[in-house]
């Protein structure tokens, strides 16, 4: 049941669970995310970056969101991550995304301030939710790369200032995550700031966002929810299960030729990774079994 992110994102919400936001690039990785939901009777956030755009198309990628979260009757919520082009997350709110991250967090705070608080009267007047980013997170998102030294952690002032001055539906900060494969394969281990999350949460009565949360310690990622993190952004984890579950099922089906044969365990392992982050975050204690 395709619904709007503010029937999902709610106050009572914060503290004590969050919902996994997934992203998605294509038509499988999307099956797998939904038949995990729908298996755990369990509400979902799924999103497209900027990079599965280019890859998909804003429509397409849109219609098989939209299509498969009509198709279960668990509540599903689509968002855009990491938007750079102001006018690709306009189109995204007119074809029926309820809510779009503006990233400007690369330039200036004036520049981030005016641009992002542009998206939110934009979004607003179409009754769409606008998140935007203070802060730096290290690694790469798509084309983004943030290197250590340019790795800011969000101030708590300065988050308290952007969000009053733009008006953003919820926040993403960064706490001291890592965007990408490199803290699982290159050996980086994401030091969370859990003090300045909770530091932040005080300040800004908005659900708060953690992005690069793949390969998070567990107990890590519990403290984080118990610090005001409502949202958390998972990309890699379902990367990995992804790509490995294609090798192995070509390897183990080197005559096979048809892809519906090809693609169902890599829908399935999609899936069981989704399932491990929809019960890590407590996100089922919302449905009443």
């Amino acid at each position: 049941m395709l619904v709007h992110i503010k029937d999902l994102v709610i106050p009572d919400m914060v503290g004590k669970f969050a919902y996994p936001a997934f992203n998605t690039q294509n038509l499988e990785t999307t099956m797998g995310i939904i038949q995990a939901a729908d298996g755990l009777n369990t509400p979902v956030i799924i999103e497209v970056s900027e990079g599965a755009v280019k890859y998909a198309g804003l429509t397409t990628i849109y219609e098989i969101m939209a299509t498969l979260a009509d198709s279960v009757k668990v509540p599903v919520a689509l968002h855009m991550d990491h938007g750079k082009d102001m006018e690709q997350l306009r189109r995204g709110i007119e074809l029926g995304f309820s809510s779009v991250m503006i990233d400007h967090s690369g330039l200036s705070t004036e520049e981030n301030i005016r641009d992002t608080k542009a998206m939110v009267e934009f979004a607003h007047s179409h009754g769409a939710w606008v998140q935007g980013e203070i802060g730096k997170i290290r690694g790469s998102e798509d084309w983004v790369n943030v290197s250590d030294s340019e790795a800011l952690l969000t101030d708590p002032d300065e988050a308290e200032q952007f969000y009053r001055a733009t008006g953003v539906d919820t926040l993403a900060g960064s706490f001291g995550t890592v965007h990408g494969i490199i803290k699982i394969r290159g050996g980086v281990t994401p030091h969370v700031d859990v003090a300045r999350i909770n530091a932040i949460h005080q300040r800004i009565k908005v659900p708060l966002v953690l992005h690069g949360a793949s390969g998070v310690d567990e107990n890590v990622i519990h403290a984080a929810i118990e610090a005001g993190i409502a949202i958390i952004n998972i990309d890699t984890e379902l990367r990995l299960a992804y790509g490995e579950s294609l090798r192995k099922s070509l390897a183990d089906q080197p005559e096979e030729v048809d892809p519906r044969y090809i693609m169902k365990p890599v829908i399935e392992a999609v899936k069981k990774a989704a399932e491990r982050k929809l019960l890590q975050f407590g996100t089922k204690n919302l449905i009443k079994q």
